[in-house]
């Protein structure tokens, strides 16, 4: 608001309280209404919340601009109606039926209304169908009720003309339909209010009931109309004026009244009723328009109703789903851990929680299909869900994976539960196809022995069952039962999550470079390290095994492709076009969303696809050899290099080979090292460079530490080449030194 526009505010509140005053002093019998000033004064005072409602609505944003012109144009000309009957009107004797003051007077009313509907079009551009219903509950209550003692009172004068009729009714039609746009209005924002809907809302009912008021008093012929209407009419005026003045957005800051969404539409629908039912028997007469508005309330309750009923049924049905698993009818995932939080929070005194996996149901799946894999689940988890009492509650997590908690539960209750679950477990399961024994890998987590909160529970159960699964024990194992080896990887786990939340990963790089008198850098491959803060710099081989064994080797590669994005971007931005490479493990090939992933990873770093290459090894191709071909497949199509590291150790099928869909073929450094003291050696590496440029690949060699295997890979004709001899992995800072004095002057390698 302006320095202007508040002066202006100012002004009018001064002279709407003289106003007030002088129609005090009216009522009190002075002689003053007839007085040049008072005239003035009372035409300035309906005159000013037009003007300030004009300014308003040009300072207002684009989308409610023509809403608040509206209404300042409903507000004008009022204010100029009421100056017209003041200079043209208030002498003639009789005052005739109509004139045009009557004109501009009836224009405020669809101007306020459409504005009205065009702010709750702005503010509320979905409506959901119960605030539609109580909208049209409360505009029809409303306008039925008020229209009862209007429509009684409204009586044609005599002689009058048709159009006079018309313009006189009006005036009633007009407040009763205002009345009932402001309730439906108070509904349709769910019986909230803000500054700029509550200014709306009282200026127009203050309006609307002090006209009703004049106009009954009028018909009724109850005596002259109190002068103190007036300062009243210019107050409702100026609510109007001032809501433009307010920044209006599109939200409201609290939750909808639960009491007034419920209350109010019962009582106006059971008003209308009992105005239905007075109409029906007894012998007074209403009027058909207040009889149609109390029925479309009724009815409109009465729909709202059904479709309550509905939507109540609806909610029950999907919060039942949304903690139900779909497969086997147990509690979901989300279930299980609002239940633990629950029992926590509760003050559970003792407290054991379980992960429970199947042991080798991926055979089931593989060997008989996912159909058969589905059923026996099924019949899992009712056999599980029989064999325990009512305070256990039995989830699935996911996949093969169940979950119990057992409230009040030690370690003694728990372990005579759960061995309960194991041997009605392994009885067999019989299935159309066959039958099946099963077993189950258990790991037990107490509280509080093992953890005081939710997520340190889950985490050394979590541990707990992979311990069971690798064989530690015949039974389940309990965390706080692992040896000093379980132990410390059940430390490195929670600290490894914790690092990962803080960034402690960072990637160290090893050049590659063609084996030729150019020695060319042609790319480099990023190994993560793990900057421990108490152990310092921790190699992988310490903890990606843990990591893998913990379903945490997919984040650890998304961690990893950002920050080799991030690096790539910068080199780019330094003038060193440098491809990176990042190893894949079996998490990221099972993921069917890994390549939108890294799709986004090149997209918000700007990078082509030619900056990233992926690295496999033959065990992870092996591992699920039909899904890791086609996710390679989609990767390499999105025009990323994939290469196949450590060659030699794994499997070395060369059935997959032939339809892999990789670019590079990355030797194991075991037969690099000795290629010059091992003839045997020697031929592996001479043939698989052969194959290689056979197939179309590219040869790499790794673990290059001498310039004599350099130049006897030389004559073999392998392509590139890594190791100590050309550059060992270093921080970003030494790399990208190395990197800009070989972009300066290519230099052989020494």
């Amino acid at each position: 608001m302006t320095r202007r526009e508040r002066a202006a505010w100012w002004t009018l509140g001064v002279l709407l309280a003289v106003e007030t005053v002088v129609c005090l002093l009216v009522d009190l019998g002075r002689p003053v209404r007839d007085t040049v000033p008072a005239g003035l004064l009372q035409s300035v005072c309906y005159l000013l919340p037009g003007l300030l409602a004009t300014a308003g609505a040009r300072r207002s944003p684009r989308p409610v601009r023509l809403a608040w012109s509206l209404l300042a144009f409903g507000l004008t000309t009022y204010g100029a109606g009421n100056l017209y009957w003041y200079l043209f009107v208030r002498q003639l004797r009789p005052e005739p039926m109509t004139t045009p003051a009557d004109v501009m007077w009836l224009l405020f009313y669809p101007a306020c209304g459409i504005a009205l509907i065009m702010l709750l079009r702005f503010r509320l551009p979905a409506v959901s169908v119960p605030a539609l219903l109580d909208g049209v509950i409360a505009g029809s209550a409303v306008a039925a009720l008020v229209s009862i003692p209007v429509l009684a009172a409204v009586e044609p004068a005599p002689h009058s003309t048709l159009f006079g009729v018309v313009v006189n009714a009006a005036y009633p039609l007009g407040d009763i339909a205002l009345a009932g746009c402001l309730l439906g209005a108070w509904a349709l924002c769910g019986w909230r209010a803000d500054r700029v809907t509550g200014l709306l809302l009282g200026g127009m009912g203050l309006f609307a009931g002090l006209d009703t008021v004049s106009m009954l008093m009028i018909w009724q012929g109850v005596g002259p109309v109190p002068a103190l209407l007036d300062p009243l009419w210019i107050t409702g005026l100026s609510m109007l004026a001032l809501a433009t003045a307010q920044r209006a957005g599109r939200t409201w800051a609290g939750r909808p009244s639960l009491w007034l969404s419920t209350a109010v539409p019962v009582v106006l629908a059971m008003l209308c009723l009992a105005v239905l039912m007075w109409a029906a028997l007894t012998p007074h007469d209403v009027a058909g328009l207040t009889s149609w508005l109390a029925f479309a309330a009724v009815t409109a309750a009465i729909v709202r109703m059904m479709a309550s009923v509905r939507t109540a049924e609806a909610l029950g049905t999907a919060r039942r789903q949304a903690r139900t698993d779909e497969l086997t009818g147990l509690a979901n995932r989300r279930f299980f851990v609002e239940k633990l939080e629950t029992e926590l929070a509760g003050g559970c005194v003792r407290l054991a929680v379980a992960y429970l996996d199947l042991d080798r149901f991926k055979e089931v799946n593989d060997s008989f299909g996912h159909d058969v894999g589905d059923s026996l689940l099924r019949l899992v988890g009712a056999r599980l869900r029989k064999s325990l009492d009512g305070d256990v509650l039995l989830a699935r997590l996911g996949g093969d994976e169940f979950g119990l908690v057992m409230p009040g539960s030690g370690r003694a209750e728990a372990a005579g539960i759960v061995d309960g679950v194991l041997r009605n477990l392994r009885e067999p399961f019989v299935l159309p196809e066959v039958d099946l024994h099963v077993d189950a890998s258990i790991g037990i987590a107490v509280h509080p022995d093992d953890g005081s909160d939710r997520s340190t529970l889950l985490r050394r159960a979590d541990v707990a069952m992979y311990a069971a699964k690798s064989g530690h024990g015949a039974g389940p194992v309990f965390a706080t039962g692992l040896d000093d080896h379980a132990k410390a990887r059940l430390t490195m786990l929670e600290e490894l999550r914790a690092g990962l939340d803080r960034g402690e990963l960072v990637l160290h790089y090893q050049p590659k470079v063609t084996v030729d008198d150019e020695q060319r850098v042609d790319g480099v491959e990023a190994l993560v390290r793990w900057q421990h803060p108490v152990r310092g710099l921790v190699y992988p081989d310490a903890f990606l095994y843990t990591a893998e064994s913990a379903d945490l080797m997919g984040r650890i590669t998304e961690t990893v492709l950002e920050i080799a994005c991030r690096q790539s971007r910068r080199w780019r931005d330094q003038g060193l076009t440098m491809p990176v490479a990042v190893n894949l493990s079996v998490s990221n090939l099972r993921d069917p969303d890994f390549p939108e992933q890294v799709s986004a990873l090149l997209l918000r770093f700007g990078l082509p696809p030619g900056a990233i290459e992926l690295e496999v090894t033959e065990s992870v191709l092996m591992t699920d050899a039909d899904t890791a071909l086609i996710q390679l497949g989609r990767l390499r199509d999105m025009g990323l290099r994939i290469a196949v590291d450590d060659y030699g150790t794994g499997y070395s099928s060369l059935s997959y080979l032939r339809v892999l869909p990789a670019d590079e073929l990355k030797l194991d450094r075991s037969f690099v090292l000795r290629c010059g003291t091992d003839p045997r050696s020697a031929a592996i590496v001479q043939s698989t460079v052969g194959l290689a440029h056979s197939l179309g690949m590219r040869m790499v060699a790794e673990g290059v530490e001498d310039m004599e295997t350099f130049e006897q890979l030389r004559g073999f004709g392998c392509d590139l080449a890594q190791g100590y001899v050309i550059a060992r992995p270093a921080g970003v800072e030494a790399v990208t030194a190395w990197l800009s004095e070989r972009a300066g002057v290519q230099q052989p390698v020494r």
